[in-house]
């Protein structure tokens, strides 16, 4: 089970990667004019990018719990804060460009892609 819980945490993480990439071209290719909802794609990749990254984060507590060692090592709190972090940049970055202000999203969307990239490089390297 425990192997099985790993491999789902690495490639939904690298599809979050991959959705949070996509959340970016998303921010970078809509219209500087405000918009009052978003629909269609665009909600569905914001949805996508947040709530797969946000479930990534959980498997991952769940394999901090059955290795119980691992909450003593920086990498699983680092973890912690980008589950905290990146919704938070997400919606200010949602928020950004339904006011119409493409570059403000642009750079959250940036920033989100940074902390997903970042920590998924330090899941696998395990530096410390």
């Amino acid at each position: 089970m425990y192997e099985i819980l790993v491999k789902a945490h690495g490639g939904l993480a690298m599809l979050a990667l991959l959705l949070t990439l996509a959340w970016g071209g998303v921010a970078l290719a809509t219209p500087s004019a405000g918009q009052a909802t978003m629909g269609g794609v665009k909600k569905a990749v914001y949805i996508g990018a947040v709530a797969l990254t946000s479930l990534v984060g959980l498997l991952g507590l769940i394999l901090a719990l059955m290795a119980p060692a691992w909450f003593g090592a920086v990498f699983t709190w680092v973890g912690i804060a980008v589950l905290v972090a990146y919704p938070i940049a997400g919606a200010r970055s949602r928020r950004a460009l339904a006011a119409g202000s493409k570059g403000m999203a642009a750079g959250l969307s940036v920033l989100m892609l940074v902390l997903v990239a970042i920590t998924y490089w330090l899941m696998l390297a395990k530096p410390f």
